[in-house]
């Protein structure tokens, strides 16, 4: 008799932790797919407020997939980029992948983070809070321009585009701080915090394209090829091709670096 309770007890004990189980395991779908679902909401919410330039978002003659993904939940939504663009929930064949964690996403919508600034590098090699990778290498140089421009219309919250140019939304990359502003066929343009005792491009790196500084306010001095000179705020500084341009900050230094004919 007493070992039938045992055993009956014993199987009581089995079901409820099944149903517990199964309880817990309905409540994590259900989670996950409301979550899945208001980021695939905030997604459409970014592109709704890019329609302004939905005429810049698709390039191609053909339409263009990426995917965005949340590396900690394993939340993704593809974008389709053609003559309408759309969004899809999940990954679905795409060209090409924005990935980064959930809160970098929140900071990114709320205008607390500038997502070309964080996901832009010096070197290939340096890992980035966001990072991309590119599927579709027929399509490589399409794809590039596509993202560049997703980057800088769709990432940047608000129905008009404004960035706020300020240290706590700069990247880190060629020695100082930068928020880039455009890249667009051969044009790209940063602005650049360069904070005291720091040396924008101290790499000493030469480009086979024409550059210019736009001094905006600060103190220091600039080595364009082998001069070397104090520059002044409300300046333009013109950078002759394949030539070592630097910028050495003694005081904070805020500057506009454009390139053209850049490859």
């Amino acid at each position: 008799m007493l070992i039938c309770l045992l055993k009956i007890k014993t199987l009581s004990i089995l079901v409820e932790v099944s149903e517990n189980i199964i309880r817990n395991k309905l409540i994590l779908e259900v989670t996950k797919g409301k979550r899945m679902n208001e980021f695939v909401g905030a997604v459409k919410k970014l592109l709704e407020d890019a329609s302004n330039y939905s005429d810049l978002l698709a390039i191609g003659i053909s339409e263009i997939r990426g995917c965005i993904e949340l590396v900690d939940t394993g939340e993704k939504a593809t974008l389709i980029l053609s003559d309408k663009a759309s969004v899809v929930e999940g990954s679905a064949r795409p060209d090409f992948k924005i990935s980064m964690n959930s809160q970098t996403f929140g900071e990114i919508i709320e205008g607390k983070a500038d997502a070309f600034a964080l996901a832009g590098r010096a070197r290939a090699d340096e890992v980035r809070p966001i990072e991309i990778e590119v599927f579709n290498k027929e399509r490589g140089e399409e794809v590039w321009e596509t993202i560049k421009i997703l980057l800088t219309y769709l990432f940047t919250p608000g129905k008009i585009k404004i960035k706020n140019l300020c240290p706590e939304l700069a990247g880190q990359a060629h020695g100082a701080h930068p928020i880039p502003l455009v890249y667009w066929n051969g044009l790209r343009c940063s602005w650049f915090l360069v904070k005291a005792g720091e040396i924008l491009n101290k790499e000493g790196e030469k480009d086979p394209w024409p550059q210019l500084f736009i001094i905006i306010e600060g103190k220091g001095k600039a080595i364009i090829g082998n001069k070397e000179f104090e520059i002044k705020p409300k300046t333009a500084i013109y950078i002759p091709k394949n030539c070592i341009h630097q910028i050495i900050a003694q005081e904070n230094v805020e500057v506009i670096w454009l390139t053209w004919q850049a490859q």
